[in-house]
């Protein structure tokens, strides 16, 4: 069951006049999510900079910046982040860049209206008055 236009906020149909109509060639296509490329960008350097952490653990030489504890290994673990979440961000950026652009290959056009309408509403009208929060406002008379 569809409902007619105008029915959501209770006016009759017959309320609504139509003022302007276009009609607008548009072209359609599908473009990724690149906030989602990215996170999974984001996501796959913390992976590798946590491994290459781990394995830099295991060849570390006494006196090496692991062997200083936890601080050491918070620290080496952030610069890895550092470059492996940047390079997954750019790897990640240009795979969806280039998925945009091979998506156009399959872009189709459509048509788009639009339609300007007037709804002649009688229980609040419009009028010029001055709103009353400047009117009651002293700091601005």
């Amino acid at each position: 069951m569809t409902a007619e236009r105008g029915d959501p906020a209770g006016r009759a149909v017959g309320d609504e006049h139509v003022v302007d109509e276009e009609v607008l060639p548009v072209v359609v296509h599908s473009s990724p999510r690149y906030g989602r490329f990215l996170m999974i960008g984001v996501v796959i350097g913390l992976v590798v900079a946590a491994v290459l952490t781990f394995l830099s653990g295991v060849n570390d030489e006494p006196g090496g910046p692991l062997s200083t504890g936890a601080s050491g290994v918070l620290r080496v673990f952030g610069v890895y982040a550092a470059v492996c979440v940047g390079i997954g961000l750019v790897v990640m950026g240009l795979l969806a860049i280039l998925l945009g652009r091979r998506s156009l290959k399959h872009a189709r056009s459509a048509r788009a209206e639009h339609a300007t309408t007037l709804v002649m509403d009688l229980d609040t009208p419009v009028n010029d008055d001055v709103p009353r929060w400047v009117r009651d406002d002293d700091d601005l008379s």
